[in-house]
């Protein structure tokens, strides 16, 4: 009697997986963003039902648009957790992975949670404003995730490309950019766009002047974008590979795009359709960022021993040589 072999999961489907939870990730902000931008916050009023004794919305457009990215949550959820039970029974199994993958977990339920919170403070700007940073923090948790999922992160195995003051300026691009994105989203809070729409309760706004929110977000964008100048004249001047190099400046590029976007849309009265479009460029923008920062280290591609046929025709999913 032949011993059952264990449930393993490949190395490139646990990073399939990781890539689509990304992608879910990037959807999550674009979708939510539309829930707000047409003032479909409320179309939803309960959680996790739509409305008292009814899980799913009447055919309206507000309660069609919110129940929509409830789904994409949902579907989010499904992913994320697949992604981390492939994490744990991935061969070979790494346990920065599991972390990882469980964080994206932790955090969708999280955010779950909050957002039902959001929903029944009517659209409170400051928990808003958690809910739209966190997300940005599972979107690099996302990001960092896809790209650890491919490589060797062994003991001694990382290489710095990159000068070491260099890599310190890179930082604090980072920290910058998480202040740039608070300060923004604070402007959200005090401006028009509350997520609620005309016949519904009226969102509270945050009681400072958008014009002020607004300058302040604009001169740390202005502050950022120096910063990135002098990380990309760094890697321009320094001994570095020309993907280090080209990585910074589709960072700045990106940027300074979001940049011209932001003062576009505040001088044109924040048009919804610019403002999605905004959204969007900050989720490119901290993708990029972290990208950016990924590629300042060397990690050799993972090298996955293949199983013997025997092993491989047992397991649950076969592990297959990258």
């Amino acid at each position: 009697m032949s011993r059952r072999r264990p449930f393993t999961v490949s190395a490139s489907l646990s990073h399939r997986l990781n890539l689509l939870a990304l992608a879910l990730v990037t959807l999550i902000v674009v979708t939510g963003g539309a829930v707000r931008l047409t003032g479909s916050g409320l179309g939803c009023s309960d959680w996790p039902e739509c409305s008292v004794g009814h899980l799913t919305p009447a055919v309206q457009f507000h309660g069609l648009i919110e129940f929509g990215n409830r789904l994409v949550t949902v579907v989010l959820t499904i992913a994320v957790a697949a992604a981390f039970l492939a994490a744990i029974f991935r061969r070979p199994r790494r346990r920065d992975l599991i972390y990882l993958s469980g964080g994206l977990v932790a955090g969708i339920l999280a955010q779950a949670v909050l957002g039902g919170i959001v929903v029944y403070t009517k659209l409170n700007p400051y928990l808003v404003m958690v809910h739209f940073f966190a997300t940005m923090v599972l979107l690099a948790n996302a990001v960092v995730l896809a790209h650890r999922s491919t490589r060797d992160y062994g003991p001694g195995s990382a290489r710095l490309l990159v000068p070491r003051p260099l890599l310190q300026l890179h930082y604090g691009v980072l920290v910058l950019l998480g202040f740039v994105i608070a300060a923004g989203t604070a402007a959200t809070g005090a401006g028009p766009l509350g997520g609620n729409s005309s016949g519904q309760q009226i969102a509270k706004r945050i009681p400072v002047s958008l014009r002020d929110l607004a300058e302040l977000h604009a001169s740390l964008v202005m502050l950022l974008v120096g910063l990135t100048v002098g990380l990309v004249v760094g890697l321009q001047l320094a001994d570095v590979p020309e993907r280090v190099r080209r990585a910074g400046r589709m960072l700045l590029a990106v940027m300074v795009a979001q940049a011209a976007v932001g003062y576009t849309q505040y001088f044109t009265h924040l048009p919804a359709a610019l403002v999605e479009v905004h959204l969007l460029g900050v989720t490119i923008l901290v993708i990029g960022a972290t990208q950016c920062f990924l590629s300042c280290t060397y990690h050799a591609p993972e090298v996955v021993p293949a199983l013997p046929e025997d092993e491989r025709a047992d397991a649950g999913i076969a592990i297959g040589a990258r």
